[in-house]
């Protein structure tokens, strides 16, 4: 097993998400947590409110802890046989809202989540995918 997401590498996703958030226009919030789901930052740009922070860090959670992106997760949610035991049930934690994504090594090991919250839900993603792009190179 790699060493655990390292501060550097949260901080630059989240710095990187921000910044493509403000080109489009958007005032959201990110955060990033390592693969057990704890926070490791949490940034929210000026006009993004507390819903936007809380959905952030819930995402991030989810996509961490589940290993894959909150759209994918709300699907899988939505599924017939989900209803005999909903996940929220589980762990209250959940979120199933795009915007959320696994980070994930070169060779497939979840090592955090990040998720953006504060603009429509395929804001969210796109923003979000822009973050995960900015330190692709970091994840080998």
């Amino acid at each position: 097993m790699r060493e655990p997401l390292s501060y550097e590498i949260a901080r630059r996703a989240a710095e990187a998400v921000l910044d493509a958030a403000r080109a489009e226009g958007a005032r959201v919030s990110v955060a990033v947590v390592n693969r057990s789901g704890i926070t490791k930052v949490i940034l929210a740009d000026d006009g993004a409110g507390p819903i936007a922070v809380e959905t952030s860090r819930l995402k991030a959670y989810t996509s961490a802890v589940m290993g894959v992106s909150t759209a994918d997760f709300a699907e899988m949610a939505a599924e017939p046989v989900m209803k005999q035991c909903p996940p929220h049930l589980v762990d209250r934690q959940l979120h199933p809202v795009p915007g959320g994504y696994p980070i994930i090594t070169d060779d497939g090991e979840v090592i955090g989540g990040m998720g953006v919250g504060g603009a429509h839900g395929g804001v969210d993603a796109r923003i979000a995918s822009e973050g995960l792009k900015s330190i692709a190179g970091l994840l080998t």
